[in-house]
């Protein structure tokens, strides 16, 4: 049987691999990432969409897969910013591996770093396992000695994911593995305050400072978690508060009992929140970005009243509800009575998560050809190839596409549509028939009036699968152009 397990993937790779004349490549891994996009997300209950766009933004993304069994680095890719997923898409990046791999398909661990820039990360395309896996946040990225209070839009959130032992499926003629969630790797802390109004006592009532409790926040915090929803780095923790100025003034609510977390979803709590401060009835006292903790966060508010100080202490409900990608509001209201009420919630940041999928339902697909004993191909340039018609003939290429099954890829003329004719302009994507080749044929269109001479176009690729529009050029042409010239 262990026979049998080995050879009848091996077979079946012989197999592509002699077809490579028809157009099949190399064995190869797709990474899929779902873009970061609120418009996209469902929130469910619990969880909570970014305020600031700025905190889902995406500006750089590196991956690393490497063999779990000897850490063997299998490749690592470097995505560019114009590379990366549009809000809302997927976007497929291509993990070219070794026949000998394909053949005995180890279990791989896989990283994924993205806006490494912001935490000043090393790790380049030569990081070996150790590097990645025991790559750290610490210093002053995200701590207490220069605390973040706003996301600079050019740089965004750290984000990372890691699957370690996972395995690689066979799914004629391609291979995966499982998802693997792409995460930020901080959570925040949100402070909000208001005031009853009072039309007759006029108090003189402010906030003046609230504290973070000092060794709480860790040294050092390991950039990828294990099994564990956070992943504490030795060194221990951080020995100084971390203090926050009061805002000058506090709003005035007639009910600011009414603000207080009532078990409602999270979404709507947050929306309930940020419409009071629109609304001029409750008062942000601002936000800080910081390493995740074990512990549970402690602190005191100091305020005063009537020219009298005082203070109140506040504490999360658990360890882990600072781990990463965690939000945590701090409601402080006072009542008639002079008296500061605190309310703690905290919740998962939201469900604007992304997707690292080796997954068959997006695009897997070859790169398209030209035949060039339909046509007279020429590259004047690099990766830039003209096919001029010959009379009476029609130019003809192909591609193999296999997933995602049962969508529509849809070929599209760019340029003097008009003096051609595509066929097909949409195909069915059909693993089970013909291995999913499509062919194409580009010709003349005879009902064109006038000289048509030296009109042209290139070709567009997109897949429509269910509701969802995926630019499929990067998978069909991989920055090739052809240019069809009459």
């Amino acid at each position: 049987m262990k026979f049998l397990r080995f050879i009848l993937p091996a077979i079946l790779l012989l197999t592509l691999w002699n077809c490579q004349r028809d157009g099949i490549v190399e064995p190869q891994i797709g990474i899929y990432v779902q873009g970061p996009g609120e418009e996209v997300a469902k929130a469910d209950v619990g969880e909570v969409s970014p305020s600031n766009a700025a905190e889902s933004l995406l500006h750089d993304m590196r991956i690393w897969v490497f063999t779990s069994d000897g850490h063997q680095k299998i490749t690592s890719l470097n995505i560019a910013q114009s590379q990366l997923p549009a809000a809302g898409r997927t976007r497929r990046y291509v993990v070219p591996v070794s026949r000998e791999f394909a053949a005995q398909r180890p279990d791989v661990d896989v990283f994924v770093l993205a806006n490494g820039y912001v935490i000043g990360s090393s790790l380049n395309e030569n990081s070996n396992w150790d590097e990645v896996n025991d790559a750290v946040l610490s210093g002053s990225n995200f701590g207490i000695s220069i605390p973040v209070r706003t996301v600079d839009p050019a740089y965004g959130l750290p984000m990372t994911g890691v699957g370690r032992g996972l395995q690689i499926q066979m799914e004629e003629p391609v291979m995966r593995v499982e998802t693997v969630r792409l995460i930020r790797a901080v959570s925040k802390v949100r402070y909000v305050f208001c005031r009853m109004k009072d039309d007759e006592q006029h108090d003189e009532i402010s906030v003046d400072r609230i504290t973070l409790n000092g060794g709480l926040i860790p040294q050092n915090e390991y950039l990828f978690t294990g099994s564990l929803p956070y992943a504490i780095a030795p060194g221990g923790y951080v020995a100084e508060p971390l203090s926050t100025d009061g805002p000058a003034t506090l709003a005035q609510n007639e009910t600011p009992e009414k603000l207080v977390y009532a078990g409602q979803d999270a979404q709507s709590y947050k929306r309930l929140l940020d419409d009071a401060i629109s609304d001029g009835l409750l008062t942000d006292a601002g936000t800080i970005y910081l390493r995740e903790s074990d512990k549970m966060l402690t602190g005191y508010v100091s305020y005063t009243v009537n020219g009298v100080s005082h203070t109140r202490n506040f504490t999360m409900a658990n360890p882990g509800d600072f781990a990463r990608n965690h939000s945590w509001t701090l409601y402080g209201y006072f009542l008639s009575g002079r008296n500061l009420q605190l309310a703690i919630n905290a919740q998962p940041w939201d469900y604007n998560v992304q997707h690292v999928d080796f997954s068959n339902q997006s695009i897997q697909a070859t790169q398209f050809v030209v035949d060039d004993t339909t046509a007279d191909v020429t590259e004047p340039e690099h990766d830039h190839f003209d096919v001029r018609l010959r009379a009476g003939v029609s130019a003809r290429g192909h591609l193999y596409i296999t997933t995602p099954v049962s969508g529509k890829l849809m070929i599209q003329p760019i340029g003097d549509a008009p003096s051609f004719i595509v066929t097909p302009d949409i195909a069915d994507i059909d693993p089970t028939v013909n291995a999913g080749r499509i062919d194409i044929e580009i010709r003349r269109n005879p009902d064109a009036e006038g000289d048509q001479t030296g009109k042209h176009i290139t070709l567009s690729f997109t897949v429509e699968s269910g509701e969802r529009e995926i630019d499929a050029n990067t998978e069909l042409l991989n920055g090739k152009v052809y240019r069809f010239i009459l």
